[in-house]
This record gives C-alpha cells, structure tokens and sequence, in this order.
C-alpha cells in the first residue's frame, strides 16, 4: 500500500545544521522581530524551538511525529502531536506573533487550508515565516531542460516526501490571497553546481548568491505579515 505524506513524515525525526545558509537567514529574519509568542510548526525533537526559547521567546511546537513530540516534551518544550494534513491547528485564534514552518508547505497537500490556518493562529500585525524548496532553482531548470525531473518532488513518497513544489512567485500569490503581505524574500544559495558536488554548509561563502538571487535559490525564505482585518 502507498504511503501517504502523514505517514512518510510519521517515521522521521528531522535534525536541523545551524550551519545552513537557510537557517542563518531565518534566524536573522526572526531577530529583526520583537521576542513574542511563536509556533514552530515540524518541530522534530525541540532544537529549534529551544533555542529561541532561551533568547526570549515563548514557543510552542507541533509536529506529526509522537516520537518526536515526546523528545521535544523531554528537551523542556511545549510541543503538541498534529497532522495538518488532516486536522487544524489546536490553537485559538491570534495566538502568536510569529509563526515558523521550516520546510513544511511542501509536504502539504491542501496548501489553502494549511495557510488559512496559519493566518488564523497568527494576530493581526503578526508575521509568517516560511522556508521551502525551490522548484525553480538554477539546478532544476537545468534538469527540466534535459528532460529530467526536478530534485526533492516526489509523486511516489518513498524518498523525500515532497508532494508539492513552489517558486517564488507562486508562494507569494498564495500567501497574498490570504492576507499574509510578504515583506522579505531571500534565498539560501544558488547552485551553480549540483547539490552532491557542493552545498552551503561546506562552501559558506554561497550564501550571498541566495540573498542576490533568491528566485534561482534552492530554498526559498519567505517572510509575511498578517494583514488587519
């Protein structure tokens, strides 16, 4: 039987690289903001979350994963067990300030309802921040033009779990029709080589071509705000 997104992420606790041009960013993107209450959507095990609760912030976590809902627990964060892709947000309306999902639209398959729910969590005046990969990153445009398919899409579910993908221009339109004003969008880095040949982890000095260049990026960074009603 084939998976389905809710199981393949079940099975996985994800660990993050502070090292990565595209946290160094968001956390950049979240330090510009006053500390406040924030929701860490995919939180894993709690790493992210705690570290922006020991800089001030109030966070809250959820994740698909019970395991990892439990170790994040263990860690000392407030996490919860949720699958967005079958059930809304345990929250009431405009209960934080700041709103991250790190790599998490892409494995959404109502994308709609995932954002009307983020706006609905998140008050007015409030921020959204969204990482994701890029469909139209350097290196998939290249792979498309050889008749090869775009990296981390994947329409079966047994690799990455990536049932949609998003270029800047789409993430923007979808997040402007439900009230998030997008207010900085970055990129992590280009690869003007293949991802195997090289990453922004092991050639830091990538990470400017993301911010110069964020629609040929691999991952896009995305940060909105809530609009009063």
């Amino acid at each position: 039987m084939p998976q389905t997104v809710s199981q393949y992420n079940a099975e996985r606790a994800f660990a993050i690289n502070f090292q990565e041009s595209r946290l160094k960013k968001a956390a950049q993107l979240i330090s510009s903001l006053r500390a406040g209450a924030m929701l860490d959507i995919g939180c894993s095990t709690g790493t992210w979350a705690l570290y922006w609760k020991n800089l001030g912030w109030t966070v809250t976590g959820v994740d698909v994963n019970p395991s990892a809902v439990d170790a994040a627990v263990k860690n000392g964060v407030t996490a919860r067990c949720c699958d967005l892709n079958a059930a809304p947000l345990p929250f009431s309306d405009a209960t934080f300030d700041l709103i991250f999902a790190g790599e998490v639209i892409e494995h959404i398959v109502d994308t709609d309802f995932f954002l009307k729910e983020l706006t609905r969590c998140v008050k007015p005046g409030g921020h959204v921040l969204l990482t994701t990969p890029n469909l139209a990153s350097l290196e998939n445009r290249l792979r498309l033009l050889l008749g090869k398919y775009p990296r981390w899409l994947d329409y079966r579910l047994t690799d990455c779990g990536h049932v949609r993908g998003y270029t800047l221009g789409a993430l923007k339109n979808q997040l402007d029709a439900q009230g998030l004003r997008v207010r900085r969008c970055l990129g992590n880095w280009v690869p003007f080589l293949p991802q195997s040949w090289m990453d922004d982890v092991r050639f830091p000095w990538l990470a400017p071509t993301g911010t110069w260049l964020p629609g040929l990026s691999m991952d896009l960074i995305v940060l909105a705000q809530k609009q009063p009603a």
